[in-house]
């Protein structure tokens, strides 16, 4: 008998045991500290969702620190699991900065909570937008080929790993629990698609500047995966800032992020597939949060 490591078969238990809307975790979680630190004057919280797995979220911490240097602070950083734990830091004043998701950038402006630091530009050639991808072997050549299978979410704020295919199903008068077989939630772009490389799931929605950077480091990931459909273009993540924010700090920021980009920092946004940074429009984030409202 063909033996399997011991994580691998818990992992396969619980995919195959549980409900629908399960979790899987495919690797350590970065959810510290789990109680912010005293807010100071002398610093900068900037809040991180895991749209990337730990390992993988060093580009973001760069992006922190250039940060919170340019206003002339120390920066604390904080990594949460999911979008919605970084929106309620930034609704407590718990955190000042936020890297997010389109999505949920829009339902902070939509509670009013947060505002647009600036939006994220993506490389020549490379729109920020929703991908359904599959094994190179499966016989799936479109979405609703995936009918009655396995499917990752990434998270349920999330605009490319949620939001798109719930759209798609809906439109048809569907839902992702009567679609597919088994829905679960991996909370990052990056374990989505090591999802299905592993066989844990048949397909995965993911954002395409994650998938295009993480083939950039590893150009094989291009023959393992097929995408099978894939989103039109929308406004890119944003970097947004708690409401009521002092000014000062607020345009410091801004002028940071809308610089040229140089040494570290170039390096962190190559990585995330980015050129840097440009004017954010409220009414764009805000037109993707309410589409995707039942």
């Amino acid at each position: 008998m063909r033996a399997y490591p011991f994580h691998l078969l818990i992992l396969a238990l619980l995919l195959f045991s549980c409900q629908r809307g399960v979790e899987l975790d495919l690797g350590p979680r970065l959810d510290l500290p789990q109680v912010v630190p005293l807010r100071q004057e002398s610093t900068l919280v900037v809040a991180v969702a895991n749209m990337l797995s730990p390992g993988r979220a060093e580009p973001y911490e760069v992006l922190a620190q250039h940060l919170a240097q340019a206003a002339g602070l120390e920066a604390v950083v904080v990594q949460r699991r999911s979008y919605q734990a970084v929106l309620d830091l930034l609704a407590r004043g718990e955190a000042d900065v936020g890297f997010l998701c389109t999505l949920a950038a829009g339902k902070g402006l939509e509670e009013g909570f947060v505002e647009l630091l600036a939006a994220s530009e993506p490389e020549e050639g490379a729109p920020y937008r929703a991908l359904v991808v599959v094994p190179a072997s499966s016989r799936a050549r479109s979405f609703w080929d995936l009918e009655g299978q396995r499917f990752a979410l990434v998270d349920p704020l999330s605009n490319t790993g949620a939001a798109w295919p719930r759209l798609l199903l809906g439109a048809k008068g569907r839902t992702l629990e009567g679609f597919f077989r088994q829905v679960i939630y991996t909370y990052a772009h990056d374990r989505s698609l090591k999802a299905v490389q592993e066989g844990f799931v048949d397909g995965a929605a993911v954002d395409s500047l994650v998938y295009r950077s993480l083939a950039k480091k590893d150009p094989s990931l291009r023959r393992r995966l097929r995408v099978v459909w894939a989103s039109p273009p929308d406004p890119p993540p944003p970097v947004v800032v708690r409401k009521g924010l002092e000014p000062r700090i607020k345009a410091r920021l801004r002028a940071a992020l809308l610089a040229p980009a140089q040494g570290p920092v170039r390096e962190a946004l190559e990585a995330m597939s980015l050129r840097g940074f440009g004017p954010a429009k409220k009414e764009a984030y805000l037109r993707v949060y309410r589409r995707a409202q039942p």
